[in-house]
């Protein structure tokens, strides 16, 4: 995953996160990174440079959880702005078949303890109750339904809860 940097100084990248739909469940991942508390997010990452938003979101669920994966469209865009980061986040919807099996994040250097730790399918009551990040885009799974809003896709706006 690559970041950038603009001339202000600022990390600014684009982070492509899939939505995986299994029986009324969605299937997310925890990570835990030093200096943070322990969370959960769908299966994605950062954007590459030349690589399109399908791919990054194919790529990232294969990656993360094993499966392969179809992109079916965009659901939501928001933003994260906090001082000296800037992330447009993307909510992809991605089909998927298979036994879904915890990855592993490339980024991880050789030998370092790994960031990904948990898989899970997780329904509406269990989404309640755990801490999904971002947060806004928790709210707008549960009134959605996992599946986006009958639009072709929200603005969620910005936050800095991620």
């Amino acid at each position: 995953m690559s970041k950038v940097r603009s001339s202000s100084g600022i990390d600014f990248g684009i982070r492509v996160g899939a939505v995986v739909e299994r029986d009324g469940a969605l299937l997310l991942v925890r990570h835990e990174k030093p200096g943070r508390e322990p969370y959960w997010v769908l299966p994605g990452g950062r954007l590459e440079p030349g690589e399109t938003i399908p791919q990054c979101a194919e790529r990232e669920v294969s990656e993360e959880t094993g499966l392969d994966g179809r992109f079916t469209g965009v659901l939501y865009v928001s933003e994260f702005l906090r001082e000296g980061r800037h992330t447009v986040d993307v909510t992809a919807l991605v089909e998927a078949e298979g036994e879904a099996a915890l990855g592993s994040d490339p980024e991880v250097a050789p030998g370092s303890e790994p960031t990904l730790r948990e898989l899970r399918w997780v329904g509406p009551e269990e989404l309640r109750s755990i801490t999904l990040l971002p947060g806004h885009l928790k709210e707008k799974l549960l009134e959605d339904g996992f599946y986006g809003p009958s639009e072709n896709g929200v603005y969620l706006g910005g936050g800095a809860d991620a």
